[in-house]
């Protein structure tokens, strides 16, 4: 999505308040622009200071649920970021999806675990495997198979401005 004019910069912040802060802002721009619901947000993730990403936003429950099935791939430097409000404990599974991804579980602008998730290809999606979260998260960011594969739990993520 384009925006011009650029909004006020947002200052670097922890995941849950700029998260809240781009949906508000994109709300109002896309009321102004008539830009469609379907497209989907944007924001910029840092993680530990070394890695970034340009992720999409899944914020209602439907895109939630629809997530990256339906992509044919991701870009390196790409994901999609899932935010949850209240936080609470969350699962995933691989169904509809042609390639395999990395995962962070977050809560309060730490990463708790990361795993890599394999293509799940079967007549029943059910049948697909589901990964839990480690207790409550406020997030989940899906990004390239083995981007996040020197990521420890306790590393910092964040929004950048």
């Amino acid at each position: 999505m384009h925006l011009s004019p650029r909004p006020a910069r947002l200052r670097p912040q922890t995941l849950p308040a700029a998260l809240l802060a781009a949906t508000v802002i994109c709300g109002v721009v896309m009321v102004t622009t008539g830009c469609t619901a379907s497209s989907l947000n944007q924001a910029r993730l840092e993680i530990d200071g070394d890695l970034e990403l340009t992720v999409e936003l899944a914020e209602t429950t439907e895109q939630q649920r629809t997530g990256l099935a339906g992509h044919a791939s991701l870009e390196p430097g790409t994901g999609m970021l899932f935010p949850f409000d209240p936080a609470g404990p969350q699962r995933v599974r691989m169904a509809g999806m042609s390639f395999p991804i990395d995962i962070a579980w977050t809560r309060d602008g730490r990463i708790l675990a990361t795993d890599t998730l394999p293509v799940c290809i079967t007549p029943d999606p059910d049948d697909c495997p589901r990964w839990e979260s480690p207790g409550d998260v406020d997030a989940l960011l899906e990004t390239t198979a083995g981007a996040l594969d020197a990521i420890e739990p306790g590393t910092p993520i964040r929004t950048t401005d």
